[in-house]
């Protein structure tokens, strides 16, 4: 830090990420010199005496020779340079670029002499280098030194960033316009939202996301080694954090988080049971996560391809498919859900828009409406409208509420809209709950859904899906009252904290460790930004030296073998203090991107222990939030639905797999042991026993 300036551009590394590639290139420069020094001590006799082009052939050696060494005696000073001063402290490697720009000439005078080399090779007579013996010799050299020199500008072009003139906002928007070019996603329609379209015009099919990139790392001139060197550091705090003070307390019998329920068991049952249909809303994807070499014809059909690409091909052939029927087909076989068990399947899916399915869950006499989480491009762009806006006091009974007590994700709310426009369409929970008769326009669902009557309604879904059912549940809560609310991963800035508190008696909620999407929210973006430059800042190693460390020694490093707060440099200070300026100037002109928002309902975090054991602890959200993200090796994949229905289910391991399974009662066992979600979720579990034991507390 900061990154490197060259030509008149930012490039994509710092002074202080050369160290390795020097030492990289004056280990070939060495070796190239010893090679050039064997070849003129075998045949300087000949080429000067009997060979008519071997002066020029010598002069070519000693010109070569001569470049590979200055380009040694460079390297050892860029080298040198580099490993000066800690990471925030720029000032003391400030020539290394003027010592690139000699590099960079001596590499072209060794362009020139390899050029000469070749064509001396092509007009030299074959009997002379046949006399010198150094045909194969000087043509190894030759070959040798393209290679260099390949190396060389391959390094540069790793280095070169395509957008280093332009300002950091609009960096971010041109990459992520290239990468919506590359995916075809400018020519497919996201959203059948005109509003939402004209924006997506404006700043581009990915402008959301590239928006959230550009905010948070604007005001802080790091390149992805500081990032990585930075969340080296957090992880190693946060690991000591985890170990000392873990979230919460502990989930006892005795809890009032339990009720209406009289165990732990029970609750831990009904968790494992509907993670299960939270995993099956995933439909084909699922289906071809679970079974890749059946799955790969889902994966690779155009049904699949106009969900995740969009090209104009794919969607040509897609009029061709049923969608509905190819999700239905895997929702059944993933599930094993019997066609008169499903009554709704909704497979659209765009900005604001998230597919659901709504079926009988028979063991249990309850109607689920199951959300699907994240897994397309459009999806992602509904995550990505993280700023809050307010929702309708009157719409969810709360017509006290004001201001920012009414603060929800934008995203969320649109795909709840979304959802609550098409229930009121097809009328399919008040089919079955409430036993109206059809009208209309309305949705046909199977005989059996009256047998549904006075059943309870139970909303569950993952991620995104999480997110949109604790919201869905405050609309749908005055219709029918004995609603249930099981989210399972939620983002973490859905609801503000009054909403929160509104929906806790019907809503529970787990995080899965360290998972880094349940802690996502615009203040903690922020936190995590500046955690990093504290870190940063801290830091009493060079950048070098620290990843070496955490390369090969990281899981027994501690806090005092690389932070020290007090013997921080004066320069890494004023960065920061500069950085904290810049970051108060920045939420003062766009307030939104602080607003606090949590994750709703009853939080459970399955916390792991140092152990491999798992301990359910009770969180409220605020304290949850407030301590941020935390960075640890799994906090990506934690995240996925199989993993967390897996723990859930060995929590629950005192009930039988059967009530955790949601196949249909009429399903033989033999056939429930079939179903795809059952079958991925024990051999996640399987996966989880063998990194770490589960606590059945």
């Amino acid at each position: 830090m900061p990154a490197l300036r060259l030509f008149g551009r930012q490039w994509l590394l710092s002074a202080d990420d050369l160290p390795l590639p020097m030492a990289g290139l004056m280990l070939v420069h060495t070796l190239w010199c010893v090679l050039i020094l064997l070849v003129y001590e075998r045949a300087h006799r000949t080429l000067e005496k009997g060979c008519s082009e071997g002066d020029d052939v010598l002069a070519w050696l000693f010109g070569t020779f001569g470049c590979y060494f200055i380009s040694l005696c460079t390297e050892a000073i860029i080298l040198h340079m580099a490993l000066r001063g800690r990471i925030l402290e720029p000032g003391k490697r400030k020539y290394v670029p003027y010592v690139i720009y000699v590099h960079v000439l001596i590499i072209c005078a060794d362009v020139a002499f390899t050029v000469y080399g070749t064509l001396l090779y092509a007009g030299s007579s074959a009997a002379c280098l046949s006399r010198s013996r150094t045909r194969a010799t000087v043509l190894t050299v030759i070959i040798g030194n393209y290679l260099v020199i390949a190396f060389n500008f391959i390094g540069f072009s790793l280095m070169f960033s395509m957008f280093g003139h332009l300002p950091s906002e609009q960096k971010w928007y041109k990459i992520f316009d290239m990468i919506a070019a590359m995916m075809c996603l400018n020519r497919r329609k996201l959203s059948n939202n005109a509003d939402v379209d004209r924006k997506l015009a404006e700043h581009g099919a990915l402008g959301h996301i590239a928006n959230c990139f550009a905010e948070v790392f604007q005001g802080a001139d790091v390149v992805p080694s500081d990032i990585a060197a930075g969340m080296g550091l957090l992880a190693i705090q946060h690991r000591h954090l985890i170990e000392n003070s873990p979230l919460g307390k502990p989930l006892m019998e005795n809890s009032d988080a339990l009720s209406p329920y009289t165990t732990l068991h029970t609750m831990y049952d009904d968790f494992a049971h509907y993670s299960r249909w939270a995993l099956a809303a995933y439909g084909w994807a699922l289906f071809a996560w679970a079974n890749p070499s059946k799955g790969l014809g889902i994966a690779c059909s155009p049904t699949a391809c106009i969900e995740c690409c969009g090209c104009r091909s794919c969607t040509k052939q897609a009029k061709q498919h049923h969608s509905d029927n190819l999700d239905r087909a895997a929702l059944k076989q993933c599930a094993g859900i019997e066609s008169e068990d499903l009554f709704y399947v909704s497979v659209a899916n765009g900005i604001g828009e998230a597919p659901y399915f709504i079926a009988r869950d028979v063991r249990r006499k309850a109607v689920v409406l199951s959300i699907r989480g994240t897994l397309s491009i459009a999806d992602c762009i509904t995550d990505s409208m993280y700023k809050p806006v307010m929702l309708n006091g009157e719409a969810v009974n709360q017509p006290q509420m004001k201001g920012q007590e009414l603060h929800v994700h934008a995203g969320v709310l649109g795909a709840t809209n979304f959802i609550l426009a098409d229930l009121e369409v097809n009328k399919v929970l008040e089919q079955t709950i409430l036993g109206e008769a059809p009208s209309d326009g309305w949705a046909p669902v199977p005989s059996t859904a009256s047998e549904c009557k006075d059943w309870k309604l139970v909303i569950t879904g993952h991620s995104l899906g999480a997110g949109v059912a604790a919201v869905l549940s405050l609309h749908l809560r005055k219709k029918f009252p004995n609603l249930k609310v099981w989210c399972i991963e939620p983002p973490g800035g859905v609801l503000s904290a009054e909403l929160c508190e509104v929906c806790k008696p019907w809503t529970y909620s787990t995080v899965h460790h360290c998972d880094l999407f349940c802690r996502l929210s615009g203040p903690s973006l922020l936190k995590l930004r500046s955690d990093l430059m504290e870190s940063l800042t801290n830091s009493k190693l060079n950048k070098f030296s620290l990843m070496m460390r955490m390369t090969f020694n990281g899981t027994k490093l501690q806090i005092s073998d690389v932070l020290d707060a007090a013997g921080a440099a004066t320069e890494s200070t004023a960065l920061r203090e500069n950085f904290i300026d810049f970051a108060e100037r920045q939420v003062a002109q766009s307030p939104m991107m602080a607003a606090k928002l949590y994750p709703p309902g009853q939080l459970v975090h399955l916390h792991r222990r140092e152990d491999g054991m798992y301990e359910p602890r009770l969180v409220e959200a605020k304290e949850f939030m407030d301590r941020g993200m935390m960075v640890q090796a799994g906090f990506f994949t934690e995240h996925f639905p199989d993993k967390v229905a897996a723990v859930l289910s060995d929590l629950a391991a005192s009930g039988t797999d059967a009530t955790q399974s949601i196949t249909s009662m009429r399903t033989s066992s033999q056939n429930s042991s079939r179903s795809i979600v059952d079958t991925l979720v024990r051999q996640s579990s399987k996966r989880i026993y063998q990194e770490g034991s589960i606590d059945n507390v």
